[in-house]
């Protein structure tokens, strides 16, 4: 009898033993898990700087990204474009902080003006400017681009210009500044007598424009 009651208690001792063994390699297994959920992973973190990496070192471009004051003439501007000096001229009203072309050649809208060329800057943060970058990079990237949108590395290595050639636009973006300036050619739909060809040659010619004005106000 009294062996019987030895056995007894041993076996619930044994059995009180194993039930505290489970319960700490369960917690021990909990807090392991919490830890690698709570980890960032290399390549977690490697994305991130795959992101971040994309605002290129840049020269100064104060003068064009800042206070850009239309310092191109007409002269300048047919002889980028490939056209004849008279083939340019100004408008008379000139909005306050734009800059203004019009050119002929290009088609004319249904009064019969000639194809107008605007420069203005867009004040949206360094932040929104960032975002544009990386959307178009990995749009292009994914092969995702619509519409003939796209962007292109400057010819100055530390810039970026983005193209919308169904809006007529062409854009200069640098991380480094919280403003774009923003180039436009006009739409084709406004300019009826604009042909396709002449459209996209008018897109090319604003791209060269743009690199041209980052290699003239680069310091």
């Amino acid at each position: 009898m009294k062996n019987s009651k030895i056995n007894q208690h041993g076996g619930i001792r044994l059995f009180v033993l194993n039930k505290i063994a489970i319960f700490v390699i369960l917690c021990s297994i909990l807090v392991s898990c919490g830890e690698n959920t709570g980890k960032k992973t290399p390549n977690q973190e490697s994305s991130k700087e795959a992101k971040s990496s994309k605002v290129l070192p840049s020269a100064d471009y104060s003068s064009l990204l800042i206070n850009y004051e239309c310092e191109i003439t007409p002269v300048e501007l047919a002889k980028i474009f490939n056209i004849p000096e008279t083939d340019v001229s100004i408008p008379e009203n000139q909005r306050t902080g734009r800059c203004a072309f019009n050119i002929k050649g290009f088609g004319q809208n249904p009064l019969g003006d000639d194809t107008p060329i605007i420069l203005f800057l867009e004040e949206v943060g360094k932040a929104q400017v960032n975002k544009e970058i990386n959307t178009y990079l990995d749009d292009q990237a994914n092969n995702e681009s619509v519409l003939g949108m796209g962007i292109l590395l400057s010819e100055t290595g530390d810039s970026y210009i983005t193209k919308q050639p169904m809006h007529g636009r062409v854009v200069i973006m640098n991380g480094n500044y919280d403003s774009w300036l923003f180039m436009g050619y006009s739409p084709k739909h406004m300019y009826k007598s604009r042909t396709q060809e002449q459209h996209d040659a008018l897109g090319e010619k604003m791209i060269a424009l743009a690199n041209y004005l980052l290699k003239k106000h680069k310091k």
